[in-house]
């Protein structure tokens, strides 16, 4: 039975050379985005690749999307949620930063791919129950780095935690998880074919909560 991956922010670059990537491989790939089907352009394999219109800021949107998954598919192996919103490098630090502002980044970042997994996992439980998310060393609380704006980077540590976790509620059910650092949008059709093998292959230690880079070193979380 062909595999089939749902991917979220599909409009990214980033994203859309792993749709790509996928498609290639093989897959039955749902490309989710705010951006209108109809301007989803220049479908790789029309056959594999199926787009679908989930702002993932929304609930309404995400729900109704994943009941077109469901009944057209009716089931999900790998769920691969995307980055919503933009690094802001050279924004307002954490003593001038926007409430509203960091909302919006909490609401993309954090909030959006727990909505995406809440909706898709009664499609799971009988492929590969496998979900990575995208995130960045921006969020390590290890390295503490600078140079994005404050609330990327809060939105980014409170998606670690959300993905410590659905770790801790759902490995028990047989769900093992990926939390990668995708690397530059410049390079993105250079790096998605070792993506693409760390998000399907087995690993030793599923156990342990990593997240690793492009260049497959760990970061800390």
């Amino acid at each position: 039975m062909d595999q089939v991956v749902l991917i979220t922010e599909a409009h990214h670059p980033w994203e859309r050379a792993l749709v790509q990537e996928f498609a290639q491989r093989g897959w039955y790939v749902m490309a989710c985005s705010p951006v209108p089907e109809e301007g989803y352009q220049d479908i790789p394999d029309p056959d594999k690749v199926h787009a679908f219109t989930m702002d993932t800021r929304s609930k309404e949107s995400v729900q109704k999307a994943v009941r077109r998954i469901q009944d057209q598919f009716g089931r999900i192996d790998l769920l691969v949620c995307g980055t919503a919103s933009s690094r802001q490098e050279g924004t307002a630090g954490i003593a001038d930063m926007s409430a509203d502002l960091v909302l919006e980044d909490y609401q993309a970042n954090t909030l959006g791919p727990i909505r995406v997994i809440e909706a898709c996992l009664p499609l799971m439980d009988n492929g590969l129950q496998r979900i990575a998310l995208l995130s960045d060393a921006q969020g390590s609380l290890g390295l503490g780095l600078s140079g994005a704006g404050a609330g990327y980077a809060m939105s980014k540590a409170a998606l670690h935690m959300a993905y410590t976790m659905l770790h801790g509620d759902l490995s028990g059910k047989g769900f093992t998880f990926r939390l990668f650092e995708p690397g530059s949008e410049l390079d993105a059709e250079s790096l998605v074919e070792a993506a693409a093998a760390y998000f399907t292959e087995s690993r030793g230690d599923e156990e342990r909560m990593v997240m690793l880079d492009w260049r497959g070193l760990e970061i800390p979380l």
